[in-house]
């Protein structure tokens, strides 16, 4: 086999082998790494199959990994400490070395390897989808399960099992994920069974029946008549997004991972919820429970469990009393295996791209963690990475785009996008995640600690603090209310979430303080003038709290533009001859006290076409939508009398 492959692949393809099957795998951890592309390819073994690492001796091992993993640390990794610590007393692990040989006894598979299928749980959730299909409208399915669960494959059966039916009314059918890979499996299981099946790209036709796949974004927009629309992954989406789909949607199922190498699903299962209960609450929920391709009981999926806290869930807390403390813990408190996984089981439900990687550069990186606990519960995590403190001549090459060394995210965007070097020669934190428990949620625990991350930062004359994120309101009214100013919008929207990324800052001096205010000011006048050519997935209630934030408050509104609006809303202008000034009001005042302004942003700043208009409002036409900017117009101008 050829250096750096994983079954027969190079590592960097080895997403590529998620829903494939392998008997045995071989891992040279000697020249590879990341642990991703472990996990990635140790899902796909079978019942009785065999994982074989090579690699270092043990005690050297940590240092080697250290000095792989380019963390720019001299220490020895204390994930890969951890993992060598655990694995010498799991079950099923079996280590042999040079000169003592081979240590522990193969397991007794006999016949638990052998399964029935479909899984009970299967044939449970094939009735579900039937019900959600066939039954009455409006009561959307949630299915979840851990990997290996048949979670993808249960679609692909579901649609068959519909097309296959003489009753069936269920003919056209749509799926969508984060990507066409994440549902490949489901297509194939369709044409496994239904073999007159013609697959063409990403359509799979049964006679007049035809199950289809459209990127998300595309979904959103499809105003075709869907009998059935299938939602895989969905936590990996954007909850605005999903929401959407449902209120459009009279028949969906929405299915995600609860538990996997790739993702987590628990935080989707919590904000999710809320969203269901108001909105569909005849909703239901479907586990998949019984593993696919191997045993209830398999050692090897229980070792990456406990190894890489792929099932890691944060406490309740509800038992626990006491003072609520938020406080800086060191690395080494870390090695307390249960702090551990709830710090990381935190980290999981709110991010559902946690990864394992993540768990090593928690325990082997130079992340500063601050801690919400109250006893011996932790409701509140917070993690910063440290940034800049470049030398001036890197900064400069940076700047110019000469050189991009790896990490410091944000110094780097924003010392590119404003060309000032202090960005990334001055020293700064960016909090990269956190994450507070689903019960003590708006409870202030948030704010308490990024006060903490501010008084640490001070302590140790940090410049400024930043954060990155995908631009979701709720999220960007969170840090607005704690003091940050958006200086960065990224022009592509993230493949996964579908929103555009956006960068905060919070200078600590008198200086950045006003560094951050000229990039807000220069990002609401890059707003005015490219909304249309590069932000148009914009979403208005987002872009309105945008351009709020950044205006200088000193801007005049122009009389005249008043004056044409007032013309407008008393019937003198058409909309044609009124529209340029419209847009002058929503771009120089602050929309935000203005209810249905949303509108009025879509249509004027965005470019959305009537026709899209009425559709996104639940309005008739141009009429309708008239008079709904007239009333936005006369509220606002009653505003700036």
């Amino acid at each position: 086999m050829a250096r750096h492959e994983l079954c027969g692949l190079a590592p960097s393809k080895t997403e590529n082998t998620l829903g494939s099957e392998y008997s045995s795998l071989l891992i040279n951890a000697h020249n590879h790494q990341k642990l991703n592309d472990w996990l990635a390819a140790a899902g796909c073994l079978t019942a009785g199959g065999v994982l074989l690492l090579l690699c270092p001796r043990f005690s050297e091992w940590p240092g080697h990994f250290s000095d792989q993993s380019n963390f720019g640390n001299v220490r020895p990794s204390a994930f890969m400490q951890r993992l060598l610590r655990l694995a010498v007393g799991l079950e099923g692990c079996f280590i042999w070395d040079q000169e003592n040989g081979f240590s522990g006894n193969a397991p007794n598979t006999g016949d638990k390897w052998r399964k029935t299928l479909p899984t009970p749980s299967q044939v449970a959730t094939l009735a579900a989808i039937k019900t959600v299909a066939t039954g009455r409208a409006k009561r959307p399915l949630v299915i979840r399960s851990d990997r290996g669960r048949g979670k993808t494959s249960v679609l692909g059966l579901a649609v068959a099992a519909l097309f296959a039916s003489e009753d069936n009314d269920c003919r056209r059918v749509l799926i969508t994920a984060p990507s066409f890979a994440a549902v490949k499996g489901a297509f194939e299981h369709l044409a496994d069974v239904l073999t007159a099946t013609q697959w063409s790209d990403d359509s799979c036709f049964v006679g007049a029946n035809f199950l289809k796949y459209l990127p998300f974004d595309e979904a959103l927009k499809s105003r075709d008549d869907w009998d059935l629309v299938l939602v895989d992954e969905a936590a990996a989406l954007p909850v605005a997004g999903l929401r959407a789909l449902l209120l459009r949607r009279p028949r969906i199922v929405f299915s995600s991972t609860v538990h996997g190498y790739e993702g987590s699903g628990r935080g989707f299962d919590i904000r999710f919820k809320a969203i269901l209960d108001a909105e569909r609450p005849q909703w239901r929920r479907q586990s998949l429970v019984e593993p696919i391709r191997w045993a209830v009981d398999d050692p090897l999926e229980q070792a990456l469990n406990t190894l890489f806290l792929l099932n890691a869930e944060p406490r309740s807390g509800d038992d626990e009393h006491g003072e609520l403390t938020v406080r800086v813990v060191d690395r080494e408190a870390l090695c307390n295996d249960d702090l551990l996984r709830q710090v990381f089981g935190l980290l999981v439900q709110a991010h559902y791209q946690t990864t394992p990687q993540d768990l090593q550069y928690l325990l082997d990186g130079d992340a500063v963690l601050i801690i919400a606990r109250r006893g011996n519960c932790v409701l509140g995590v917070c993690q910063l990475l440290p940034e800049g403190d470049f030398a001036e001549d890197l900064a400069v090459d940076v700047i110019k785009g000469r050189r991009r060394p790896a990490g410091h995210l944000a110094a780097q965007r924003l010392a590119h996008c404003s060309a000032e070097s202090g960005y990334l020669t001055a020293k700064s934190l960016r909090i990269n995640r956190i994450a507070v428990a689903a019960g003590w949620r708006r409870k202030g625990l948030g704010m308490a600690m990024l006060t903490a991350a501010e008084r640490y930062a001070r302590s140790r004359s940090i410049a400024y603090l930043s954060s990155s994120f995908a631009a979701d309101l709720q999220v960007i009214n969170f840090w607005l209310a704690q003091g940050f100013a958006p200086a960065y919008l990224g022009s592509r929207r993230d493949s996964a979430s579908g929103l555009y990324s956006l960068i905060v800052v919070k200078g600590l001096s008198p200086q950045r303080d006003a560094a951050a205010l000229r990039l807000a000011r220069q990002l609401n006048k890059d707003l005015n003038f490219s909304l249309a050519s590069v932000y148009g997935g914009l979403s208005p209630d987002l872009l309105i709290v945008l351009l709020a934030s950044t205006r200088d408050p000193a801007r005049v509104v122009p009389t005249s533009a008043v004056v044409v609006a007032q013309r407008y809303c008393d019937g003198e202008l058409i909309f044609e001859q009124a529209a340029a000034s419209l847009a002058q009001l929503c771009l120089a005042c602050d929309l935000r006290a203005v209810s249905d302004a949303d509108l009025a942003v879509a249509r004027l700043l965005l470019g959305h076409d009537w026709a899209t208009i009425a559709d996104q409002f639940a309005l008739t036409g141009k009429a309708d939508i008239e008079l709904n900017l007239k009333y936005i117009f006369k509220q606002l101008i009653s505003t700036l009398v």
